[in-house]
């Protein structure tokens, strides 16, 4: 029996050791081999293409260490002698990134990202806000936000966590937990929340206490942070590999609050929610940057907080939720339904093939024209 499922082979992006980045990881890898999409597209992967049939080649944001404009000439030149579609997927507004981090601007860099644009007949992307940002260079472009793999977070430890939040209803001396987690690349975003961080640290003394994951990449800022009940945690080269990150990071973290802020700029704007899901699962109510990436998704007050770019309005969210742990506790549990409800590859799984097919038809309409 003939297998007419959609062939999707997928070139994920890495770094000099080989591993795909967890970017690659949370919005290609685990989706595309979900049992549910399984069932209508055949996927494969690798580092690098060598002209195996697909009616379908993604390749992920910027894809290799040394992509250069003539590795993307010969990736487009493959994938047409394969009579395949290539399409870009990509969850960062990099056209705007150099303005923010020159030192990511590489010549060669730059030119290979303009390049990728260019050969791709489509493009997929992770919010309307990036869709919005790359419409004018013309290529048809669909819209998947991110969904968590429940594989990885399996019921049993969502059972744990929500008896934890039922335990925690009962007074306990316990301090409540401030934990913010993010890539090293946040110094500027904690830097916008501490001094909130300060003034609850000293309201409240030993009943606060605070764990940072990640985030940290400048000495300077690791100064700033002298004096506060501050723990830093990094996490080893094994649990830094997406899958086990995210089932370490559900088993060990137990946090009261998460604090997701981000700071609004052309770049920004384009990011996803996905921290508000990551909290989510470990059952902590998040305070999140009133900004683009979290409006939507974000319920004020249900399943989190927004707070303006005001060390004032955190600090008075901070003080809401260490004050009244039972509200805490009623968002944290919204927030974990509407993961498990609404943003789980489960759930999410059919956005994936509808959104190639939409893809394929598109550049065949525009062939066409």
């Amino acid at each position: 029996m003939s297998d007419s499922r959609l062939r999707v082979h997928v070139l994920f992006e890495h770094g000099q050791d080989g591993r795909p980045f967890g970017s690659a990881c949370l919005r290609l890898l685990r989706p595309f081999t979900h049992p549910a999409v399984a069932r209508s597209v055949r996927s494969s992967c690798s580092r690098d293409y060598d002209g195996a049939a697909a009616d379908v080649v993604i390749v992920d944001r910027l894809w290799r260490p040394d992509v250069s404009v003539a590795a993307v000439e010969r990736l487009a030149a493959a994938v047409r002698r394969a009579g395949a579609r290539l399409v870009l997927a990509f969850d960062d507004n990099l056209l705007d990134l150099a303005a923010e981090r020159p030192d990511w601007a590489d010549p060669e860099r730059a030119a290979a990202w303009r390049r990728l644009l260019d050969v791709a007949d489509a493009y997929l992307v992770t919010t309307p806000r990036l869709a919005e940002r790359y419409a004018p260079l013309g290529r048809p472009i669909a819209v998947v936000p991110n969904a968590l793999d429940e594989r990885l977070l399996r019921r049993g430890r969502a059972r744990r966590a929500l008896r934890r939040l039922g335990r925690a209803l009962r007074p306990t001396p316990a301090a409540c937990t401030i934990g913010y987690m993010g890539t090293y690349t946040h110094d500027d975003d904690l830097r916008l929340v501490l001094p909130a961080l300060r003034s609850v640290c000293a309201r409240h003394g030993d009943a606060v206490r605070v764990e940072i994951v990640g985030v940290i990449s400048d000495a300077a800022t690791h100064e700033q942070l002298r004096g506060l009940p501050v723990t830093t945690v990094q996490p080893t080269p094994e649990q830094a590999d997406y899958p086990a990150f995210v089932r370490w990071f559900a088993d060990a973290f137990h946090w009261d609050i998460a604090l997701a802020p981000l700071r609004d700029t052309p770049f920004t704007r384009c990011k996803s929610d996905v921290k508000h899901l990551d909290y989510a699962a470990i059952g902590a109510a998040g305070v999140y940057s009133r900004h683009p990436a979290y409006v939507e998704s974000v319920r004020q007050g249900e399943t989190g907080w927004l707070a303006a770019d005001d060390p004032a309005e955190w600090a008075a969210a901070l003080e809401r939720w260490i004050l009244h742990p039972t509200e805490r506790r009623r968002v944290a549990a919204a927030a974990r339904r509407y993961l498990w409800r609404e943003r789980t590859l489960a759930r999410t799984a059919a956005r994936w093939p509808a959104a190639l097919h939409h893809l394929l038809a598109a550049c065949g309409a525009a062939d066409g024209r």
